[in-house]
């Protein structure tokens, strides 16, 4: 397992048919999608949107590290 994929954390979703996923270093975030790859395209969306909100260098590097790692992990699921 690769690192990026131990940061991105896969649970049930909502519902029996979603799957929730977060980003380990920000659990507030949540996405859910029809399985893992859809919700994790979700949540690299959302933690774009939070770029807005940065108001730091180091939120923003730690928010875009976040974002690599989500597309890696959507890019291993082919």
């Amino acid at each position: 397992m690769s690192s990026a994929e131990s940061r991105v954390v896969v649970t049930s979703g909502a519902t029996a048919q979603t799957t929730r996923v977060y980003h380990r270093d920000f659990p507030e975030i949540r996405a859910d999608g029809e399985n893992p790859k859809d919700a994790a395209g979700h949540l690299g969306n959302q933690l774009s949107r939070a770029l807005d909100s940065a108001l730091t260098d180091w939120r923003r590097q730690s928010i875009n590290e976040a974002i690599a790692d989500i597309q890696a992990f959507v890019a291993a699921a082919g």
